[in-house]
């Protein structure tokens, strides 16, 4: 029991952090309010059914029973904004009027239910037995929640399996699969409202704690796409940040928006968004590259084509040794400005120029790396 604690308590701090950090940012979208506000009340409820915060509230206020009321209250709100969700799924603006209603109405009833009884009891469906209004109270609380969640993994099923954005899908299938959970949380109450049971009490707590686990890893989907897109953009500049470098302080003319600072400082402390700074240091570069261009002739292309030649490169990564060759020897010359009238070198395959800007920063981290390999490379051979 100590463990079945100790694990709700840290699982439900866990949940707080994921409500929290996505809160400034669940308004922009109707689905993740709906995800949102599922998961914050679900916590909510689980909080006031931690031990601990129980015996605190029935010591400092005499308040045990509302304890348990307010937990099955945050319940019902879940399961409405479950419903909400499910609506918002399914684009059906009336439905979700509908769902609301009916949760509106289960509140109600279970309100009046609780004030009618005047049997003291705790808020747990053993309390119910060979009381009938007890009884009415749990059935229609388990009805309520096991309808909802029937419909939220009937929708995230059939959602989860079609569609190309892989974030909504997994949030989806995330989500689906904690609410599933909780239906077979809800069946356990089901059972233990005819038949004590131990070992569905045993398992209960694990499966309410997987569930909101589940649930706020659906919410924090986003979030975790994001920190994937940076972590990409930041490998970008960090990588594509010495070739620019040198290019930039070779070429005759500025090409730059901004002034060079140090490596870590640029990934620290970017001057603009991270997608805006990757496209900054990749047009930068690219406009480094043309200038010099103007500055090379036939015999140096026809001299690094030999000298990649001799080097062991995959066939499709050789145009990206060539340039890389090219621009190194073009740096070394340090070009005046005014265009030779050398014949000018491609600065990339003819594909790079159709606007395909994804392929274009795949090149630029080969010539990147090619780069390495044929400085070390004349490095050795001179």
């Amino acid at each position: 029991m100590a463990l079945s604690v100790w694990q709700e308590s840290v699982g439900t701090i866990l949940l707080w952090a994921a409500v929290l950090l996505r809160a400034p940012f669940v308004f922009r979208s109707p689905q993740q309010r709906g995800l949102w506000l599922a998961v914050a009340t679900a916590v909510a409820a689980m909080t006031l059914n931690l031990p601990p915060v129980v015996t605190v509230i029935s010591d400092q206020f005499g308040q045990g029973h509302a304890v348990g009321l307010a937990r099955n209250v945050c319940g019902v709100v879940s399961a409405a904004a479950v419903l909400y969700f499910v609506a918002e799924m399914t684009a059906r603006p009336r439905l979700r009027r509908w769902y609301l209603r009916g949760a509106c109405g289960v509140l109600a009833a279970l309100l009046v239910i609780d004030t009618a009884n005047e049997e003291s009891h705790d808020h747990a469906v053993t309390a119910a037995e060979g009381s009938p209004l007890l009884a009415s109270y749990w059935l229609l609380l388990i009805a309520t929640h096991l309808v909802t969640n029937a419909l939220c993994v009937h929708m995230c099923w059939r959602y989860g399996r079609v569609g190309e954005f892989r974030p909504l899908i997994s949030g989806l299938r995330l989500f689906g699969t904690g609410t599933a959970l909780a239906g077979l949380y809800w069946m356990g109450q089901l059972v233990l409202l005819f038949f004590p049971v131990n070992w569905i009490t045993v398992c209960q707590p694990f499966l309410m704690e997987a569930h909101g686990l589940l649930r706020a890893a659906a919410i924090l989907v986003p979030a975790a796409t994001a920190v994937r897109c940076i972590y990409a953009d930041i490998t970008i500049v960090w990588r594509l940040w010495p070739l620019w470098r040198e290019l930039t302080e070779a070429v005759p003319v500025a090409v730059t928006l901004t002034k060079s600072r140090p490596r870590v400082l640029e990934i620290l402390w970017p001057p603009v968004p991270w997608k805006i700074f990757v496209y900054q240091k990749v047009i930068e570069t690219r406009d480094a590259i043309l200038v010099l261009h103007n500055h090379v002739g036939p015999t140096l292309v026809d001299e690094a084509h030999d000298f990649v030649s001799t080097l062991n490169i995959p066939e499709v990564r050789r145009d990206a040794a060539v340039l890389a060759y090219v621009l190194h020897e073009a740096c070394r010359m340090k070009p005046m400005s005014g265009p030779s009238r050398a014949r000018a070198v491609p600065a990339s395959p003819a594909w790079l120029d159709h606007g395909d800007f994804t392929s274009e920063v795949l090149f630029l981290l080969d010539v990147t790396r090619a780069r390495q390999l044929v400085t070390r490379s004349r490095a050795g051979s001179s």
